[in-house]
């Protein structure tokens, strides 16, 4: 009877061990899965950034050319510096306005410095106090 026992006993001992063998194997291969998809899903991220950043570096280069292109740097010059081709004539068109407000008031020379400023896309710059300057400097 007591071999019986002792059998009994090995033989549920053997059991748990398989079921712990074939869970422990089960868990080893779902890890390896679940790494799997994960460096999948994560190669895809990357090639998703390198298609992205291929075509931002395709535009820089375009840009890059247009920039040393004659002309940008033409319309720049007219832009910015308002110079002109030979043989091409300034016309200075006036400003339309409203008629309450074409009064004397309202210059030419007001008016041309206006248009040159929207032409130009640049505001005058706002004066700073050289006193605020100074304190700028060192308080930062």
């Amino acid at each position: 009877m007591m071999k019986f026992n002792q059998n009994k006993i090995l033989s549920k001992i053997t059991k748990v061990g398989v079921y712990l063998g074939v869970f422990w194997v089960l868990f080893l291969l779902g890890r390896a899965i679940w790494q799997n998809w994960d460096l999948k899903h994560s190669i895809y991220k990357l090639n998703e950034q390198i298609v992205i950043l291929n075509q931002q570096k395709k535009d820089l280069e375009n840009l890059n050319l247009y920039y040393q292109s004659d002309s940008f740097k033409e319309l720049e010059a007219r832009k910015l510096l308002g110079l002109k081709k030979s043989g091409e004539k300034l016309v200075i068109l006036p400003i339309e306005t409203p008629k309450a407000e074409s009064s004397a008031a309202n210059s030419f020379p007001e008016q041309l410095n206006k248009e040159k400023e929207t032409v130009a896309g640049v505001t005058a710059p706002t004066r700073i106090p050289n006193w605020l300057l100074w304190w700028q400097y060192f308080t930062k």
